[in-house]
């Protein structure tokens, strides 16, 4: 025991003691800034507005209406400008249409018909697929609200019973607690919250676990490890390397998490999007610390027996993108277990070890599942972390001190069924 404890000791100090373990504790929540706040930032500020859009409209009432719409929107930037139809008739304007958006002096353009009142219809004219955003987030919503108004007026209905139909619903968000109570709900702020435990979760299982990859394949280059085994077993030394590095993880996670506690006492927020600790249940938390300590050893284990088999990080890379995989599929799955968290697919998908750490717990932060299904998920995880200790251990012993030739899957192969 105490020779894996010094273990232990020399690869947590060896990682908070670097320079990397510095500037990532400092530059990992910048990162993940990035990729979730500033879209909540930006959402509201695309590029969709600062646009030109040529209008020929026969009806001669759209287009006025159309730009007092989108500004009442909030689609200030987005300049509608009116294109005539002269002595060439329709066709002749179009093509004017079509050559003002091939020069760039116009981004799209939209043919308003003098039936539009009648049929509903009108043509949209642009060269990048990314018009198509415009068109349906800006254009369209516009056009149904101007030919609904319009029908109603010549329909002669009035103003009053006009406001009365168009009315829109101003619908509150109240959370049922546990005992029945109730208290306002920030969905935002929920789901933001939860993408970004869910993201530390991704990033630190994957991080540390490739950190002991490349921990295993260096002392392995330099020689190192037949010293290091001339005083302790295979086994000692990869549970030693895998507690050691898990720990320089969670001492960063919880620097993270004291900062993060700070900023939320002090009342920090950014835009719209405020950090609030009162999204952190007791049952978010100790799924938290589990899911990430689960994660973190089914894939530190499986990285550690890769790397003993590996001469370089190079020679590693085929086998790293299937444990890669992992991760990113769950990542991929996120929309479709978000739209029904409780659904037999979103459960048989979060109850994969592999896949349990990101799902499950996203599970657990959008509509906590019931408590047999949390506990499942971590026997399961705990069972393939045993099947994959035992096949990493003999991946260990079999290959730490293997040099030469590069490792394939058929090695990979013999070596567990030795």
């Amino acid at each position: 025991m105490n020779r894996i404890l010094t273990i232990v000791a020399r690869e947590y100090l060896e990682r908070v003691r670097s320079k990397s373990f510095a500037i990532g504790t400092v530059l990992g929540p910048a990162l993940m800034s990035l990729l979730l706040v500033v879209p909540l930032l930006t959402a509201d500020r695309g590029g969709d507005d600062a646009r030109t859009v040529a209008v020929i409209d026969q009806t001669g009432i759209v287009r006025p209406a159309l730009a007092e719409v989108l500004a009442e929107n909030g689609s200030k930037g987005l300049t509608i400008e009116p294109l005539a139809v002269g002595v060439g008739g329709l066709d002749e304007a179009v093509e004017s249409l079509k050559s003002r958006i091939n020069d760039g002096s116009a981004h799209s353009g939209l043919v308003i018909p003098a039936d539009f009142v009648q049929s509903g219809r009108a043509s949209f004219y642009n060269n990048s697929v990314g018009a198509i955003v415009l068109r349906d987030e800006r254009l369209k919503p516009a056009l149904d609200r101007i030919l609904r108004e319009e029908r109603f007026r010549r329909s002669q209905v009035a103003d009053s019973l006009m406001a009365f139909l168009t009315g829109r619903v101003e619908l509150g968000s109240i959370a049922v607690t546990a005992k029945g109570g109730e208290e306002e709900q920030d969905e935002a702020v929920t789901f933001g919250m939860a993408m970004v435990l869910i993201m530390i979760i991704y990033m630190m299982v994957l991080m540390y676990g490739a950190h002991t990859l490349t921990a295993v394949i260096e002392e392995k280059g330099s020689r190192m490890v037949e010293v290091l085994l001339a005083s302790v077993s295979p086994g000692d030394l990869m549970l030693g390397k895998v507690i050691g590095i898990g720990l320089a993880g969670l001492t960063q996670f919880a620097i993270w998490a004291i900062a993060f506690f700070t900023l939320s006492q002090r009342g920090v927020a950014i835009g719209e999007f405020s950090l609030d600790v009162g999204f952190l249940t007791p049952v978010i938390l100790v799924s938290f610390v589990m899911f990430f300590l689960l994660g973190f050893f089914l894939y530190a284990t499986l990285y550690a027996g890769i790397g003993a088999m590996c001469n370089s990080v190079q020679d590693s890379q085929q086998f790293q993108f299937p444990l890669m995989m992992g991760l990113i599929i769950p990542m991929l799955l996120m929309q479709a277990v978000m739209r029904a968290p409780n659904s037999t697919l979103a459960t048989v998908l979060s109850l994969v070890p592999l896949f349990s750490p990101v799902l499950m717990f996203m599970r657990v932060c959008m509509e906590t599942p019931p408590l047999w299904q949390i506990a499942l998920s971590w026997a399961l995880m705990g069972v393939a972390i045993w099947l994959s200790a035992r096949a990493a251990g003999k991946l260990f012993r079999l290959g730490i001190l293997m040099y030469g030739q590069a490792p394939t899957w058929a090695t990979l192969i013999r070596a567990l069924r030795s």
